[in-house]
């Protein structure tokens, strides 16, 4: 999200390639470990997320390059992170019910803590120069 923020606003250095890269790099080593020890349907929701996430990268680095996708524009990939939120939200339940840990609701994330910063009321325009 942090990425997506910098390519909106036209930001884009080496150095925050370089750690959006990293993070991806990172993903694919916990997403390795987690095949070898994980239950099936808990790969299931990995599966899923990992898909999602491909697919959010992609867009972005799309619109990166200055060749958006047709649902690449900034607010629809800021929209799908948002709804990948709640896709977080079951892959955790799935996997606190695999391992037979209990929720509480102190536990249960909230979607403020995507941090997703809102759209100002005026429009993108704004959010680019802020």
């Amino acid at each position: 999200m942090k990425f997506l923020w910098t390519v909106h606003k036209g930001a884009v250095t080496p150095e925050a390639r370089e750690l959006v890269e990293e993070a991806r790099s990172n993903h694919h080593s916990v997403f390795a470990e987690a095949q070898l020890i994980a239950s099936a349907t808990v790969l299931a929701e990995l599966d899923q997320m990992t898909t999602t996430l491909s697919q959010l990268y992609q867009r972005i680095m799309r619109l990166e390059e200055g060749d958006p996708a047709p649902d690449g524009s900034f607010n629809d990939i800021r929209t799908d992170f948002v709804r990948l939120w709640d896709q977080w939200e079951r892959m955790r339940s799935v996997m606190r019910t695999d391992l037979a840990v209990e929720s509480s609701a102190s536990d249960e994330p909230t979607t403020s803590s995507l941090h997703v910063p809102p759209l100002p009321a005026d429009g993108p325009e704004t959010a680019q120069a802020a």
